[in-house]
């Protein structure tokens, strides 16, 4: 029952109160006599229901003080009672653990059992197991909807753009048990969200047709303040600016670029469709203009042309390269009579391969990030700069999801540089789009929770969606925020899922519940991912396992997220470790799938899974004795040897 990882802070009485597990409570005497037992408790009882008398004034509610009272009642029970005592409970078959979401009727039940009076403070609501089973379906539905089968857990399924183009996907998907559609917002554009709702809804009706009655509710995340990965480049020569073909070696596309004479003028923001910049050396009243056509020889002696398109700045030019070429600095061009040499190439492709030693350079301004040259190693902008105003030396910086370490080595005036420290043993591939973790850095200190990006998408996701996720939420405050701009565009009653992901969200677990149970639907997401790389990988057990508690105590519903099945999802086969897993999610509410190209298998092995991990709980005996291989496989073990 005792967590070795975070506090929990409650407010009470104009000053915060850290409530803190204990990491040791050294060796302790057995108790065996009942009556002693009963006393013991029934002290503990009563100083555990005069606590929360006194702080539920705190927290008012006009619904569901049932749950705010039972979240308190765990919180004290956590911080407060002895190793001893709850040693001495078990030794008599009387188990606290599991008992959150009814704590206060548990214990008074031990105290009829050990034959112990007890005096109760009416005010406080209690509830029964019963009863509590009740609260948690009472939320579930609100947030998730009707259960449209037997299986108790439901299924939520990350969209993927190119579904919008095999609808017969999203069909499936409902049809083997898909719940919950969700659309990563931090990726994409509303357009395209709008799209992918109205493929799951055509789905829906097709099925619907078919007299199979699937349904399913379309959730959606705001971005919040991840750091991305925007721009890259890659500097080392010779470059390869590469041309896309098309089967038959034919160009479909042509390379845009930049040429420019005066890199301390470049075009500020880079249009988002540059793959390579040129800075040209050129002779005295040389001049380009547009429709100019300059000619190289690239480094296999191919000639190659840039045809010069518009001028968008001071000595700045867009051009078009129609072919693959090879190019490095000292490299001559012409055009007519005038000539220019290369004196430097950015190469901006949309990912690059790092290793142990790769030299990373992140960039504050495009304008530096553009006129970057000497530099050996990876080059990047990325989508919040205020997040590395915090930033210092020796720092961590996790890219990928974590396979990529990195260690800040200076922090400079327009960047920062750092050094992969470890790669997992290959080279990894970093990609626009990557998401960068600072755990040493707090970023929350100069990155408000809602960008300026969330402010923009909550009318389309308050139009759109039937759940909104809050990405890494740290206070109650930014519930609040986010309540009063969903009123404001009239969806006060869409249900809201405070997503884990940080440190601070940790501390302050305990405050965003009660906060939540304020709102008309309100759930929690345990983001593993993210989450991992900020409390580190060694504590991720007993952390998402006190999450579940707290959850279970104030009868809210949980997601169980990030890399569930994610072997099977990707590759079409489950690791070992993966089954287990979903033994653990079962625990919450809801599980999540990430996309992949066997998302189909993977959707229909968990409902497989959930379903069979459901019956067995409920007939775990009558499955075994009725299953035509385990009775034999257990027979084995009375052979004689």
């Amino acid at each position: 029952m005792t967590s070795v990882f975070f506090s929990v802070l409650i407010f009470g009485g104009g000053e915060y109160i850290e409530i803190k597990p204990h990491f040791s409570r050294g060796l302790v005497p057995r108790m065996h006599d009942k009556r002693d037992l009963g006393a013991r408790l029934a002290a503990f009882y009563h100083a555990l229901v005069e606590w929360v008398a006194q702080k539920r004034k705190h927290f008012p509610l006009s619904s569901r003080e049932e749950s705010r009272d039972q979240l308190l009642a765990y919180l004290y029970m956590n911080e407060h009672m002895p190793l001893d005592l709850m040693e001495a409970l078990e030794e008599e078959g009387l188990l606290l653990a599991g008992q959150e979401s009814h704590l206060i009727a548990a214990m008074e039940q031990f105290l009829t059992y050990l034959r112990t009076p007890f005096d109760r403070r009416e005010e406080i609501r209690k509830v029964k197991r019963r009863e509590a089973k009740r609260l948690l379906d009472e939320q579930v539905e609100a947030m998730f909807g009707p259960r449209g089968h037997s299986r108790r857990t439901r299924i939520m399924v990350t969209m993927d753009e190119a579904w919008i183009d095999h609808p017969d996907i999203v069909e499936r998907l409902l049809l083997y048990g898909m719940d919950i559609a969700r659309i990563n917002c931090a990726y994409g554009s509303p357009e395209t969200w709008e799209t992918l709702a109205a493929v799951i809804r055509q789905a829906e009706e097709r099925l619907q047709q078919q007299l199979l009655g699937k349904r399913c509710r379309i959730y959606m995340d705001l971005p919040g303040p991840k750091i991305r990965v925007d721009r890259l480049a890659v500097n080392t020569g010779p470059v390869k600016l590469a041309v896309q073909k098309n089967e038959y070696g034919e160009s479909v596309q042509p390379l845009v670029g930049i040429i420019s004479f005066d890199s301390s003028n470049l075009f500020s923001p880079l249009p988002h469709d540059v793959s390579f910049i040129l800075e040209l050396t050129a002779e005295e009243e040389a001049v380009v203009e547009q429709g100019d056509e300059l000619f190289f020889n690239d480094v296999r002696g191919k000639k190659r042309k840039l045809k010069v398109m518009e001028q968008i700045g001071p000595s700045c030019f867009k051009v078009l390269l129609s072919r693959t070429a090879y190019v490095q600095n000292g490299m001559k061009l012409w055009g007519g009579s005038v000539s220019f040499t290369l004196s430097s190439t950015l190469f901006i492709p949309m990912k690059a391969l790092v290793k142990t030693g790769t030299t990373l350079y992140i960039y504050f301004d495009e304008a530096q990030f553009a006129a970057a040259k000497a530099e050996q190693g990876v080059k990047m902008t990325t989508t919040l700069a205020k997040a590395w105003r915090n930033v210092r030396a020796g720092d961590r910086l996790y890219l990928n999801d974590g396979k990529i370490l990195a260690r800040v080595v200076k922090v400079h005036e327009w960047c920062i540089e750092a050094k992969v420290i470890a790669d997992g043993g290959k080279q990894k591939t970093i990609k626009q789009g990557t998401g960068i973790h600072l755990p040493d850095s707090f970023i929350q200190l100069t990155v408000p929770r809602l960008t300026d990006r969330d402010l923009e998408l909550i009318p389309f996701i308050a139009k759109h969606a039937d759940m909104v996720g809050l990405s890494f939420v740290h206070t109650p405050y930014d519930l609040r925020k986010l309540y009063r701009l969903l009123s404001k565009h009239g969806a006060s009653s869409l249900p809201v899922i405070a997503k884990i992901e940080t440190r601070k969200a940790l501390q302050n677990l305990a405050r965003i519940l009660l906060e939540g149970l304020k709102l008309p639907a309100f759930g929690v997401m345990i983001a593993r991912g993210d989450l991992a790389l900020e409390v580190g990988f060694e504590h991720m057990a007993v952390t998402q396992q006190e999450i579940l508690a707290l959850c279970r105590a104030a009868h809210v519903p949980v997601i169980w997220a990030t890399q569930v099945l994610e072997q099977l999802a990707k590759k079409g086969m489950p690791a070992r470790a993966e089954i287990s897993d979903v033994s653990l999610g079962k625990q919450a509410q809801c599980v999540m799938l990430n996309k992949g190209a066997h998302i189909v298998e993977a959707v229909r092995m968990l409902a497989s899974l959930l379903e069979n991990e459901e019956v067995q709980s409920l007939h775990r005996w009558e499955a075994v004795t009725h299953d035509k291989e385990l009775p034999h496989l257990f027979a084995l073990l009375n052979e004689e040897e």
